[in-house]
């Protein structure tokens, strides 16, 4: 079997239709993110999860792509060894617990139903940002400060959502 094909035979009956709109807006024309209000540079990223995992990710101005890192080492992917590189990065942070019982016990839950505030980064800039989700079917929404939904740089984006009260940086 080719890995398609494993994939395909792994689907079975599940859902293979996407039934919902696009989560994200995408501008064919790169967004000039210097000139929307409250701009700031964004060359370094980092996010850390727990005491044990953070993320971060560097600016390469050549490729307009964010090179992604956990733990200070390159993020890469298993088969090709190419490190992982992201357009777009949306992060923000929700309050989090972990689950005590049965056989969801050590798992995390996340409070992120509600409305909150987080930041857009992509070419080498960041905005602040305000995100909703009104119920846990529902999809996030994401928006200027001005109100206007978001729109974002055509390419792979990569949505952080980080334990409320973990640092941020972002330089």
């Amino acid at each position: 079997f080719t890995s398609i094909e494993k994939l395909n035979n792994g689907l079975g009956n599940k859902r293979t239709v996407r039934e919902n709109d696009l989560l994200l807006n995408y501008s064919i024309d790169e967004i000039q993110m210097s000139s929307i209000p409250n701009a700031t540079s964004a060359n370094e990223i980092s996010i850390k999860y727990s005491g044990s995992v953070t993320s971060s990710y560097e600016y390469d101005s050549e490729n307009k792509v964010y090179k992604r890192y956990v733990n200070d080492k390159a993020h890469t992917d298993y088969v090709t060894k190419e490190q992982y590189t992201f357009k777009n990065i949306i992060t923000y942070q929700v309050e989090n617990y972990t689950l005590n019982d049965g056989e969801n016990k050590g798992r995390q839950e996340l409070e992120n139903i509600g409305k909150g505030t987080g930041y857009f980064i992509s070419g080498g800039y960041c905005i602040p940002i305000s995100w909703e989700k009104s119920s846990r079917s529902a999809q996030t929404k994401y928006y200027y400060e001005n109100g206007e939904e978001l729109i974002v740089n055509d390419g792979n984006t990569f949505i952080q959502i980080q334990p409320e009260g973990q640092t941020l940086k972002i330089s």
